[in-house]
């Protein structure tokens, strides 16, 4: 669920199937990783790193044509 917020109430707003299944591999993989002693902290960090790198690399590709 995403949220949007104005003055007086919080409006939950579905999210797509693309984040939904993304999500659900994320936590899938964070629980995994968590049981080999990394903490959600230190997790949290490395994923936003890494999704930070990855849109940056997108965000910089040359797109070529078909």
């Amino acid at each position: 669920m995403t949220t949007a917020r104005n003055e007086k109430h919080i409006e939950l707003k579905p999210i797509s199937s693309c984040r939904r299944e993304v999500e659900v591999a994320m936590v899938e993989m964070l629980v995994s990783l968590q049981k080999r002693g990394w903490s959600a902290a230190e997790l949290a960090l490395a994923l936003a790193d890494a999704s930070e790198d990855l849109v940056m690399l997108i965000a910089t590709k040359t797109l070529r044509p078909n």
